[in-house]
């Protein structure tokens, strides 16, 4: 994971505020990476910001509207983030693992266990790196893990993100180098996919979720299939 690495922490407990921020200034200092920290007092407050986020330190038991609630809300609307939860109670681990939550930290916060799950979630981000497109004569960046995949169109490619769509004058060959290999597959000479975008591998076809089908070489089939089913595992 290259470049600033943005941590969100979601608690109504300013002193955990307090703490915590102390705890992730040292970590980033020891580890010497860049790191931006945003804080939300309430999950009303995260829900409607329009902040991007990599890894969200997210409170379970708050007033009005708990943990588990906001992080539900987070993916409905979309938004992908690694979820570390902070929680004094045990027992609504198993309710967090029903909302993806990569790690957790119980409270009282313990340096080492926060400092240990960072490390290993910043380490884990995947697709987390930004990538710079123009879209119509705006240039912008984008995360590399919102590109469904990418195709050649001779001297040019198309890479398509949702429902938008960009161009760019590199070659595929160097968008390959770009990528993330854990999240990109070159599936054809043609094409690369985000393993993530796929839905399912048939005949020598790509069904993608958004209804795409992308065509599969013929010699990167094994390839292909074995990347899919590992990443689907993992």
């Amino acid at each position: 994971m290259n470049g600033m690495v943005h941590i969100a922490l979601c608690d109504d407990e300013e002193c955990i505020h307090d703490i915590v921020g102390e705890m992730i200034k040292e970590y980033s200092k020891e580890k010497g990476c860049e790191i931006k920290v945003t804080h939300f007092f309430s999950a009303k407050e995260l829900l409607e910001s329009k902040e991007e986020i990599q890894i969200l330190l997210l409170d379970i038991d708050m007033p009005q509207m708990d943990g588990i609630e906001a992080a539900t809300h987070l993916l409905e609307n979309g938004r992908i983030c690694k979820i570390i939860m902070l929680t004094g109670k045990k027992e609504r681990f198993k309710e967090a693992f029903k909302i993806g939550a990569y790690r957790f930290v119980t409270k009282p916060v313990d340096s080492y266990e926060l400092m240990d799950a960072l490390e290993d979630t910043r380490r884990n981000l995947i697709g987390y790196d930004k990538v710079q497109l123009k879209y119509g004569n705006i240039s912008c960046w984008i995360f590399q893990y919102t590109i469904d995949y990418i195709e050649a169109c001779g001297d040019y490619v198309k890479i398509y993100a949702g429902e938008k769509k960009f161009e760019s004058d590199k070659t595929l060959k160097s968008w390959k180098e770009q990528l993330d290999s854990r999240l990109f597959i070159e599936c054809h000479k043609s094409y690369i996919v985000n393993l993530n975008s796929i839905k399912y591998v048939k005949n020598n076809v790509l069904l993608l979720e958004n209804g795409k089908e992308i065509p599969i070489a013929r010699r990167r089939k094994n390839e292909v299939i074995q990347a899919f089913v590992e990443y689907d595992t993992k």
